[in-house]
């Protein structure tokens, strides 16, 4: 309801009919009352919300690793890698109820339709204290669409309940798809955390594939001993 200062010909402040009235540095100021405001409030925007600062929030936490995988695809600025992040994981983030979480499965830190092919990964080892290993299955190695130099990197997620303070860690590159194995060791303060494991390829710099990157796998998860 709309209050009047000093009679009718007055400002007034608050809604009167289709008008909304209020002062404004000293000002009488009056507009038309908008039934369709600029930030509305269902459940289901607000739930949509939700899923992009969550799937946002994740994006920033991998930033430093999208900015060699994603670069070609968003021109390497930072806003724009987590910008092609949120684009093509947003459908990993699930509802059920109130609750919005991530399908950490289906994450992907590489482009769609990544052509680099990928390698044969075995199960995840956790049982050395503050490493994470994986074992090579199978390189698929074939000179005529990748190279034995290809870089294989292993990213490593530490979880939380806030997934603005998750945290992830990389691997240096120095593991190649001829590889047995690729390992990381992680933060001594990672101890007892619960962890997703990612594993990703990159083509060898100076090969003719240059800049292309595999699909990513993922390989499972697990708690830091």
């Amino acid at each position: 309801m709309g209050k009047v200062r000093m009679g009718i010909l007055d400002g007034f402040k608050g809604k009167v009919g289709t008008v909304v009235g209020s002062f404004w540095k000293g000002k009488k100021v009056m507009r038309a009352y908008n039934e369709f405001p600029s930030n509305p409030r269902t459940s289901a925007q607000v739930i949509q919300r939700q899923k992009f600062a969550l799937i946002a929030s994740l994006g920033g936490v991998f930033s430093d690793f999208l900015k060699m995988t994603l670069k070609g695809y968003a021109n390497g600025e930072q806003n724009s890698v987590i910008g092609q992040f949120v684009g093509q994981n947003i459908n990993s983030v699930t509802v059920s109820g109130s609750t919005v979480e991530v399908d950490y499965e289906t994450l992907s830190l590489t482009p769609p339709k990544s052509p680099l092919t990928a390698v044969a990964l075995g199960e995840t080892d956790f049982s050395t204290p503050l490493t994470v290993s994986v074992p090579v299955d199978d390189n698929y190695l074939d000179p005529e669409k990748n190279s034995a130099n290809d870089k294989l990197y292993l990213v490593v997620l530490a979880k939380a309940d806030d997934y603005s303070e998750a945290d992830a860690v990389y691997s240096d590159g120095t593991a190649k798809r001829t590889s047995e194995s690729v390992s990381l060791r992680v933060p001594g303060f990672w101890q007892g955390r619960f962890v997703e494991v990612y594993a990703v390829l990159t083509a060898d710099p100076l090969s003719q594939r240059a800049g292309e990157c595999s699909k990513t796998l993922y390989c499972g998860s697990g708690r830091i001993a």
